[in-house]
This record gives C-alpha cells, structure tokens and sequence, in this order.
C-alpha cells in the first residue's frame, strides 16, 4: 500500500484502531502511542471483551475498504515481564486539556515482535469465531489537506539507542534531542503543523477515507448521507474558524492554535520518534550526527523525508478532548523504521 501512494489509507487505519478502542470508555484515559502504520495501547483486563470486539471490527474494516491485512492482538503484561521486559508508562502534558503516553522498559517492542512471530504470535491473536468484532469509529476525523512545511521539508524521525543499560540508553536520547535542539531550534521553530498552513479541504481525494470508515458497515444510505454530512460541517467549520466564532461550548477563533498544541509530533516508546519541519541543511547536519553515533555503536536509527505533513484527528469534542496525529507523507514513520531495522540488522550481524 505504501508503495502504491497510499499512506494516507494506512495511516487513517492506523489511528482507526486507536479510535475503536477510546470509544471504549469515551475518554483519552488510555495510554498510546501511534506509530503511522499501526499503534499500542495499554488496555485494563476489564475491558478485554469490547478491546477484541474492537480490533476484530478495526481487521475487517481496514480488509474491506483498503484491502490492508491488519495484524491485531493483545499481549498481556504479565508475560511480557515474564520474559524480562517491562512497560512502563509516563505521562506528558501537552497543553491543559491533554496528557500524552509516554512507554519504556522494552515491552511494547517485544509486544510487536511477539505478534509478529509466527512461531509465538498464535497465542495473542483474536478468535473471530469466538467474538463479535463490534467497533464504533465515531470521533476519527481527517478533513485537513496535507501540510506544507514551513522549511522545506517535512522529516519522520525514529531513534533508539543501543547502550547496555538504562543509564548509558537515557544519556544518548538526552545527547540526541540536544542536537536536535541545536540544529532545528525549539519546539516551535521546528513543529510541523503551522497555524497559516493549516487548511481544510472539500476533495474527495481527502474526505473518502473518514466518510468510507465513519459509514462502514451500514449500508450506501449511509455512506451517502455522511458523504454530504461531512462537506456540510467542512463548510461550517470554515467559516467558524474564519469569522472567529465563540460560544460557552468552543471558540473557533483559536481552534488552530488548540489542535497544534495537542499533535503527537514529539514522542517516546522505547524509540525517540519526532516529526520535524526544517532545511535540508538541518537534517543534513542531523544526519552527519547520528551516523557518527550510529557507527561507534551508540544508537540506530531512520529518517524519511517528504514535502508534506499529514494529520489525523481524534475527537470527543471541539473545545478540549481532542488529539492530532502527525506523520509525514508518502510512507512516514514506517519507512523510517524500515532503514532503522536495516541498521539493527547489520548490528546484530556484528558490523
């Protein structure tokens, strides 16, 4: 699909699954972190029957409207620390109205190897004869065109550092957002979502995926009416964000600002991943860096480079419980962690 121009499809299948589960409880009370093609999750054992209900809908969903095969299963923590990792949450404020999730201690890589192996990954997949996939995709929302950078390029970076304990692993990631820092400048110099580039489209090229997944699986009635429904509030958010409308529910005027503030363009899972604005001179000099660190064995990592930015919504309302995934275009985080597991390869080998 990626290699077909269609990260976009894969990317919104992504935060889809992310979607499906916080509808569970309404709320962003639980942790994430979205990897562009896919997300973690760390799930209470209560809601294990409606979390396999909903990635069960999430596989089918994502099978039938974009002909992706979705790997879905659920890891539990216990083995995962039996197995000598851990999963350890932090929590991040972004702004007033969200926390972001934070993840160390190993686990939830080794939760993906483990769905990833063939050898092991039977243990953790969901029985579709068992369970009813039932999933509600309600809140998703992708209806901003693709972001220019402010620079001239857009850049998804993935870090992970390969000393022999935490200590030694903690002080290459504070030495590699130093440099970052240095070279890109603060958070706001190199944020890829810019207010004066934000801009919400009426194209079917960026509506289909939303009015295809939020209308899935009631029939074309449905895919109709939301096909309508969703340039209908295009047109009136347009206008409430130009005309700077506010009420006691929402103030439109500074909603731009708002969705900026709440993007996941810095995170951390085991893995420095960060979606950066800049020149090509600045990911040049990022890139002479992390080589030299790569090559005397500190760290590996990926980087892929594009013009744009994109961005998926999550929303429970408009004035505070609202989240905003970023990536970049055209592959993104996963084509960088694709060159980061090539670097690991030639580690492992030795090199």
């Amino acid at each position: 699909m990626i290699r077909r121009g269609k990260y976009k499809e894969v990317n919104l299948v992504g935060a889809s699954t992310i979607m499906a589960l916080l509808n569970i409880t309404k709320s962003f009370s639980i942790p994430f972190i979205f990897g562009g093609d896919g997300a973690a999750l760390c799930i209470p054992h209560s809601l294990l029957l409606p979390t396999r209900q909903a990635l069960l809908a999430t596989r089918n969903m994502a099978r039938d409207l974009h002909q992706i095969e979705l790997r879905v299963g659920i890891v539990p923590v216990r083995f995962i620390r039996e197995k000598g990792y851990n999963v350890l949450v932090a929590r991040s404020r972004l702004s007033s109205s969200y926390t972001q999730a934070a993840f160390s201690g190993g686990g939830v890589q080794f939760a993906e190897e483990c769905l990833k192996n063939p050898a092991v990954s039977n243990r953790f997949t969901i029985d579709d004869t068992k369970v009813e996939a039932k999933g509600d995709f309600s809140g998703l929302e992708c209806r901003w065109q693709n972001i220019p950078s402010a620079h001239e390029e857009i850049v998804s970076l993935i870090v992970q550092a390969a000393g022999t304990n935490a200590l030694e692993r903690n002080m290459v990631y504070r030495n590699v957002l130093a440099e970052i820092s240095s070279i890109y400048g603060d958070d706001n110099a190199c944020h890829p979502v810019q207010e004066d580039r934000l801009s919400m489209s009426l194209s079917e090229r960026y509506l289909s995926g939303e009015s295809g997944i939020r209308s899935y699986p009631r029939g074309k009635k449905a895919r109709i009416k939301y096909w309508i429904t969703i340039r209908w509030n295009v047109l009136l958010g347009k206008f409430l964000m130009a005309v700077r409308y506010k009420t006691s529910a929402n103030d439109w005027g500074t909603y731009k600002q708002r969705l900026i503030q709440n993007t996941d363009f810095k995170k951390f899972d085991d893995k420095i991943r960060q979606v950066l604005s800049g020149s090509v001179n600045q990911r040049e000099q990022l890139e002479r860096y992390l080589t030299q660190q790569h090559q005397e064995g500190k760290l590996v990592y990926g980087i892929h480079v594009a013009s744009h930015a994109l961005i998926t919504c999550l929303l429970f309302n408009y004035s505070d419980a609202h989240v905003h995934l970023v990536d970049a275009d055209n592959g993104g985080y996963a084509v960088a962690a694709e060159k980061m597991k090539e670097q690991l390869k030639t580690v492992s080998s030795g090199r």
